[in-house]
């Protein structure tokens, strides 16, 4: 039931800092994060489909409570550090000259906006966790979201191993897809 005390007061306000924070970093850096060359080959289908995910999940979240046993608590930290990570790596992005950023967070993932958005889902649908239709549409939603997640990735890698080549690919070998544990360092 559409209510007050649904998950979309927590997902609205944190997405909604994390979109903010992008349209800063893009002001600040003088060019989008998310690089417009690389959606020339595929036209607008990821976009798209990227609008079409985030309009479910806002429906869902809308739609779903808040849970309000030991599953919310746990899942508050997870998505408030899901939106740390993602501000960190956009605050790196906005430090950075144009090109591959290898620096901040970078260093130790190469995706970690994508590992920030799946904490904050993790934690959105750990504070909604019951029984309800909704809660399950939520469930079902954030097990689909990780193959559209490590698609999205792997578009992205091809299209900055074709632009930057060997410098990308260097940058691959030293750093882990989603989070490096330790850094690999080439001599």
């Amino acid at each position: 039931m559409l209510g007050i005390w649904n998950l979309w007061i927590f997902f609205i306000p944190g997405f909604g800092t994390i979109q903010l924070a992008a349209i800063w970093a893009n002001r600040k850096r003088g060019e989008p994060i998310e690089d417009p060359e690389a959606y020339v080959t595929h036209g607008k289908k990821l976009p798209v489909i990227s609008l079409i995910w985030l309009a479910l999940l806002v429906l869902i979240c809308f739609f779903t409570p808040l849970n309000s046993g030991l599953l919310f608590w746990i899942g508050l930290p997870l998505w408030l550090f899901g939106i740390v990570v993602n501000l960190v790596a956009i605050h790196s992005f906005a430090h950075t000259a144009a090109g591959v950023n290898t620096t901040g967070i970078y260093r130790y993932s190469r995706n970690p906006m994508y590992v920030g958005i799946f904490l904050l889902l993790l934690g959105i649908c750990l504070m909604g966790w019951s029984t309800s239709v909704w809660s399950m549409a939520l469930l079902g939603f954030f097990i689909v979201s990780i193959p559209y997640f490590h698609w999205t990735v792997l578009f992205e890698e091809a299209f900055l191993t074709r632009k930057y080549g060997d410098s990308y690919r260097g940058y691959m070998n030293r750093t882990g897809r989603y989070v490096s544990l330790h850094r690999k360092f080439n001599p």
